[in-house]
């Protein structure tokens, strides 16, 4: 029988986290956008409080519509380096924004390794950049495949090839070998694993490419994380055992003109810190979980598959109707 989205602590927890904590916390920061300037006050808070968390960069400068520092800008590089070497994990979000051939892709890679001592295990597809992995519908289950391929053309979308062998975007092997987890769905409550209990694991048909699948939750911008850790909201993921892995852009306001934090964040973040939790890279929780799982068949059916996915399709449309995004 496929897990059930209504009680995770049955299904994912099984009792506290490492150390007695009673409930686990990480964040996946894509870097859309962002500059040494636009994300050092929120990184340097995380490390005062204790917190370490999951970055990702570019390698390469834009192609397309959305800017941000790379691996190219000795000061940027300089500083995720040290990041790195204050215990925060490094990924990429694809190696830059736009369109990458396999060639420029594998090479990415190797300068991220190069750079960083190894490999990233965790991966995030950005935007509609053509070398993502079984992006857009591809990683739903029908009928909400159908729905969103709609609305994916409707917005001018294009295929998505990382994963097909005949295209020169491809790299789906190297991720096959290289890459453990890669991000999926996105939703709106705190604790994560009571949308998705079973995550990480592979769906079916996309092996080639991804080994493991993993949800998230949505602290887009500023406002939706201030709205994501919420003391009400933490007080209760305290007591359900949960995990809340949040997915956010740092560089989306939580810094201001000046330097200055956002007050809010960061008087939640603090709030947040004086809680028993488990405040770790991303990967690290994944990992935690995936020992937890190892019981389980690999990949789950399509009855948990379809529940999982149309909640996700319902709380998108929560989010458009709150914060018209």
């Amino acid at each position: 029988m496929d897990g059930t989205i209504t009680d995770p602590q049955n299904a994912t927890h099984g009792g506290r986290w490492p150390g007695g904590r009673r409930f686990a916390f990480s964040v996946l920061d894509d870097t859309d956008g962002a500059t040494v300037r636009r994300i050092k006050p929120v990184y340097e808070l995380l490390y005062s409080l204790g917190m370490r968390t999951t970055k990702s960069v570019w390698v390469f400068p834009s192609r397309d519509r959305i800017a941000g520092a790379t691996l190219d800008d000795p000061g940027y590089l300089a500083y995720v380096r040290s990041l790195r070497n204050r215990g925060f994990e490094l990924c990429l979000h694809s190696v830059g924004d736009g369109s990458f051939s396999r060639e420029e892709i594998l090479a990415g890679y190797e300068r991220f390794r190069v750079e960083f001592g190894a490999f990233p295990r965790i991966h995030a597809n950005h935007s509609r950049n053509i070398d993502n992995l079984h992006w857009g519908a591809e990683r739903f289950a029908w009928p909400v495949s159908v729905l969103f391929r709609i609305l994916d053309r409707k917005a001018g979308a294009h295929g998505y090839q990382g994963h097909l062998p005949a295209s020169k975007h491809y790299w789906g092997d190297f991720a096959r070998q290289h890459v453990d987890y890669v991000r999926n769905l996105v939703f709106n409550r705190t604790d994560t694993l009571a949308c998705d209990p079973r995550m990480p694991y592979p769906i079916k048909g996309t092996q080639d490419a991804v080994n493991n699948w993993f949800s998230s939750s949505d602290g887009h911008t500023v406002d939706e994380f201030c709205r994501l850790i919420h003391p009400d909201r933490i007080r209760a993921l305290e007591r359900s055992g949960g995990a809340c892995l949040a997915y956010t852009h740092f560089a989306e306001g939580f810094v201001d003109g000046s330097g200055r934090l956002n007050p809010l964040f960061e008087e939640r973040m603090r709030h947040l810190a004086s809680r028993p939790g488990w405040f770790v890279p991303m990967t690290e929780v994944l990992d935690s979980l995936s020992r937890r799982g190892a019981h389980r068949a690999a990949c789950p059916g399509y009855p948990y598959l379809l529940r999982v996915n149309a909640r996700w399709a319902l709380e998108r449309i929560e989010k458009l109707a709150r914060f018209r995004r």
